[in-house]
């Protein structure tokens, strides 16, 4: 009997290896199409069988795809398959439910909207949510988040997911198994929805090794499928993602210059588009601003004074320049939500409220950067807040943008502790 029960338990856990997990979603640059990513320990083939639901005129036909999968070693001299497939020709009206696998051990199902970026007439306007947070780990303060998120991912309410640097802290550690926790921990909710990623100073270890593997992003002329900067449109926005650490590191600096000049390209078209786009939002890790708490010794305050102007050298003059109305950023373990500023001024309208801006004459900073670290509250809301601020708060959360048309913007951000919303803000543009 023993002997019957260890036979039974070795192949159990052969079979498991063959059994996808870490399954998670990401646009392609290209309209229609939708990546799936996922990983095995065993190098078996890559398989996605996919079916419209919910869609006029469908059969309900099942239609395989061919993926492909590359080796990792994530540590400890183990390795891993990462397997991807691109599904293609997607109806932005219907959904899709799908599995992945070899064809013969399939995932659980996932399900996913067919809307995604799109770059040719004829375009789809239509509003847009976005969840957006940065900052979030397997630990106990990352729960409230996953708790939260994952129930208002089951009303789908929003169409993609933007995490703007540190995830999982950290992807390499314990030999990598910290990064599969994540990604299993996450997998009901970015197994259906894009999860569109940039890396933080926390995916930095061995050159960002484990982010350019686990993470397929859009890949450009300039980013040699890195998957550290890119841009997408969507509905009336222009969504440009970067990577602010490679301006702080001094191994980086060559990635750097690529990065600023194809940022410069990036932004230039896109303000020549703004009749389509009409809004341009950038966001990264680092903050350009943030309140130095000034009640500490200057060298406490790296991120909030040091880098941020090392930051805005490189940056601020181009988003200025372009006319980009709103900058999310994070690394700092809370949320703090800015007017309108530009050379370390408050740019004002004079019908601004506490939670209404009007025709912002310079970009808008918001940090939110608390979705749920493993460093506690690390970064309290400093007590000497800046002038430019009208919000800020220490509890763990994340924030939905809803771009309703070409004149009003609405932003809230969520306490996930608490269940509620606890800051919003309307951009209202008339010209």
């Amino acid at each position: 009997m023993k002997i019957w029960l260890a036979l039974v338990s070795i192949a159990l856990c052969q079979a498991g290896m063959f059994y996808p997990e870490q399954v998670h979603l990401s646009w392609t640059g290209h309209e229609n199409e939708m990546r799936v990513t996922w990983v095995t320990y065993v190098s078996i083939s890559s398989k996605v069988a996919y079916r419209p639901i919910l869609c006029p005129n469908s059969n309900g036909d099942w239609t395989y795809v061919k993926g492909n999968y590359t080796e990792f070693e994530p540590g400890f001299v183990r390795l891993q398959y990462i397997h991807q497939a691109v599904i293609s020709d997607l109806n932005p009206d219907c959904y899709y439910e799908y599995y992945v696998g070899n064809g013969w051990f399939w995932s659980n199902k996932f399900v996913f909207q067919g809307r995604t970026p799109d770059y040719s007439a004829p375009y789809n306007n239509k509003e847009v949510k976005m969840i957006i947070f940065g900052d979030w780990g397997i630990g106990a303060n990352g729960q409230y988040t996953k708790n939260l998120l994952l129930d208002e991912a089951r009303m789908k309410e929003f169409l993609g997911i933007l995490h703007i640097g540190d995830l999982a802290y950290d992807l390499h550690s314990v030999g990598g198994v910290v990064g599969d926790m994540y990604l299993n921990m996450i997998q009901p909710v970015v197994a259906n929805f894009a999860y569109m990623t940039i890396p933080g100073n926390h995916e930095d270890h061995d050159h960002f090794n484990h982010y350019r593997h686990r993470f397929n992003m859009p890949w450009n002329s300039h980013n040699e499928g890195t998957g550290y900067f890119f841009s997408f449109d969507l509905g009336p926005v222009h969504f440009v993602m970067i990577n602010t650490d490679l301006y702080l590191l001094d191994d980086q600096k060559e990635e750097a210059k690529i990065q600023t000049e194809w940022l410069k390209q990036d932004l230039e078209k896109a303000n020549q588009n703004r009749e389509l786009r009409p809004w341009v939002i950038a966001m990264s890790h680092h903050p350009l601003y943030c309140s130095v708490n000034w009640r500490k010794p200057v060298e406490d305050n790296g991120d909030c004074l040091g880098d941020p102007i090392v930051l805005r050298g490189e940056l601020e003059d181009l988003f200025y320049k372009n006319k980009v109305d709103l900058f999310f950023q994070a690394h700092l373990h809370n949320y703090e939500r800015n007017t309108a500023i530009y050379q370390n001024q408050t740019v004002s309208d004079p019908r601004d409220t506490q939670n209404s801006y009007y025709n912002p004459k310079a970009t808008v900073y918001i940090t939110s950067g608390n979705a749920g670290n493993d460093e506690g509250h690390n970064d309290p809301v400093s007590p000497t807040l800046s002038k430019w601020v009208r919000f800020a708060s220490e509890d763990y959360g994340y924030g939905r943008l809803i771009a309703y048309n070409a004149t009003h913007l609405y932003w809230e951000q969520f306490s996930a502790p608490k269940l509620t919303e606890i800051d919003h803000l309307w951009i209202i543009k008339d010209k």
